[in-house]
């Protein structure tokens, strides 16, 4: 019997204690036994109980998800506000009512399980080194998602001293917030304007792009496509996603976090490619030989796709489990089970409706448009909209 560590930070009286059917549960008193007792390989979900906004719960689960990304990361509230939920919903993998029904719960878990499954299958033993090696994010980067987490998106002061002689990162990171696709009628050069144009999120979102450029830059000799177009095609494609999103009634919160999916769509080729450069430009000309996208011959070759390398990646990072889902199924969205809009919709839509990235072998990276996806989900009538809007950012954006 798979096990459940929760913990309560409120008053026990609140709640009674949890109790899961086919789950042995057990109440940890405090942050730090709980710690203690996820280094159990048997420990499988934690589930921390609050009331309230209580915005020390969201720092904890940062602190777990880098213990042990595997973990499934629950809260259950009791009287919190729409917007604690949306922010907890960025860093945990589901975030329910206190009052819900137990099954719900069960259900809850099931449902984060089927993603974790794909990005710790036995498949990956065989990238398990290359995984393993991938540097984590840098400190700048963690103390970002502690201000967010803090709610110090109206004061962003404390942002600047993070990067004080970080010359040529931020030289990086202001070379893509400069690009037209953020709107800046003027180059920005410092910390505090940068902040006022793109917000905080976006900014960490940023951040972490030029640590993926740094880790896997272009190999040397591999001109298969290009590393600095892929980037410009998923910079398009996060943009392209937030608006869309934000024509479904998301609110900001999750409208950034389907930017931030759009975003990191490249990072998985870009993590194959760095396996093996030659062995990814035999994949790309069967692709093209076989008139298929590249992710399926990746799952050929491989037995794994960008998007499940670049989910892997982003969850080990401690990246919002919304984004790391939208990343994971980007391709094959009926996979993911949805019944209703999720971020997902608009990241896979977004990637589909614009043009693949130039490359040498002439094969498509872009995805394919699952109309019986956005049946699936209900938003099969937003299609013809979506397609203006994106022929409207195109004709923008060229």
């Amino acid at each position: 019997m798979a096990t459940v560590v929760y913990l309560d930070y409120i008053d026990e009286t609140l709640f009674d204690p949890l109790d899961l059917l086919g789950w042995r549960c057990k109440l940890a008193t405090g942050e730090a036994q709980l710690l203690e007792l996820i280094a159990d390989s048997s420990v499988d979900v934690v589930i921390l109980r609050v009331e309230g906004d209580n915005l020390d719960a969201l720092t904890f689960a940062r602190k777990v998800a880098s213990a042990r990304p595997d973990l499934v990361r629950m809260l259950l509230s009791w009287s919190p506000s729409a917007r604690y939920i949306t922010e907890a919903n960025d860093v945990l993998d589901a975030a329910l009512p206190a009052q819900c029904d137990p099954a719900q719960v069960s259900h809850a878990i099931e449902r984060v399980q089927n993603v974790k499954s794909r990005i710790f299958a036995r498949k990956f033993d065989t990238v398990a080194a290359f995984l393993n090696d991938i540097p984590p994010l840098p400190p700048q980067v963690e103390a970002l998602n502690a201000m967010i987490d803090a709610r110090f998106n109206d004061n962003t002061a404390p942002v600047a001293p993070l990067f004080k002689g970080q010359v040529d990162y931020m030289k990086a990171v202001m070379e893509l917030v400069n690009n037209p696709l953020f709107g800046s009628k003027k180059l920005i050069f410092s910390v505090a304007d940068a902040m006022k144009l793109v917000g905080l999120r976006t900014f960490r979102d940023l951040c972490i792009l030029v640590h993926v450029q740094r880790i896997l830059p272009q190999p040397a000799g591999f001109d298969g496509f290009s590393f600095e177009a892929s980037l410009q095609r998923s910079l398009r494609c996060g943009k392209l996603a937030e608006q869309l999103a934000r024509t479904v009634g998301s609110d900001r919160v999750h409208a950034i976090s389907a930017c931030a999916a759009g975003f990191f769509l490249d990072i998985g080729a870009r993590a194959l490619v760095s396996l093996d450069p030659q062995r990814y430009f035999h994949v790309m000309e069967r692709a093209a030989i076989l008139k298929q996208p590249i992710y399926a011959v990746e799952k050929l070759e491989y037995n794994l796709t960008q998007g499940e390398m670049a989910a892997a990646i982003l969850n080990r990072w401690g990246v919002s489990p919304r984004t790391v889902r939208a990343v994971l199924y980007h391709h094959v969205p009926q996979a993911s089970d949805d019944s209703a809009y999720t971020a997902l919709a608009a990241v896979h839509s977004a990637d589909a409706l614009l043009k693949s990235v130039a490359n040498k072998a002439g094969c498509n990276f872009a995805g394919r448009l699952s109309t019986s996806y956005l049946d699936q989900i209900g938003e099969m009538d937003r299609r013809a909209h979506w397609e203006e809007l994106a022929a409207r950012f195109v004709e923008r954006h060229r």
